[in-house]
């Protein structure tokens, strides 16, 4: 597994769809395709914007917590015909729990509790992209 962040939230021109790309200490990029909602989900998170009533991220993170659990990192485990697969790892009393979600939720839950992401190595190796294809020196970013 490789530690990644997130680097950066791209929306399509056309609007449909958005990626999230996280980065490697290397400056490797994987995109992953998500959709608006759990895009603004993530972007809340690291706006670090507060609202009066919880929205569902916060909702299970309540719930984690009132369980006496923790989330101790997540993982983007897998790709198999175009879809990304991933896990919440939990811990409670000692014992560790993966649970099965989706990349973008467990990208929401890891931003909001400033939580370790990480890629399988096979992943990175195959689908990674470097910082200067998204990002070309001088082009303008907003």
């Amino acid at each position: 597994m490789i530690k990644a962040e997130v680097k950066e939230i791209a929306v399509a021109n056309d609007g449909t769809y958005a990626l999230v790309l996280l980065m490697t200490a290397e400056g490797e990029i994987v995109p992953i395709s998500i959709d608006l909602l759990q895009a603004r989900a993530i972007m809340i998170a690291r706006s670090k914007e507060k609202f009066t009533r919880p929205l569902t991220h916060d909702l299970l993170l309540d719930i984690i917590k009132i369980l006496n659990a923790k989330i101790i990192r997540v993982e983007i485990t897998d790709l198999i015909d175009g879809t990304y697969y991933s896990k919440l790892i939990l811990e409670n009393r000692g014992l560790e729990f993966e649970m099965d979600a989706r990349p973008s939720d467990v990208i929401a839950l890891a931003v909001r509790q400033d939580i370790d992401i990480f890629i399988a190595k096979e992943i990175v190796d195959k689908n990674s992209l470097v910082e200067e294809q998204f990002f070309p020196t001088g082009a303008a970013q907003a």
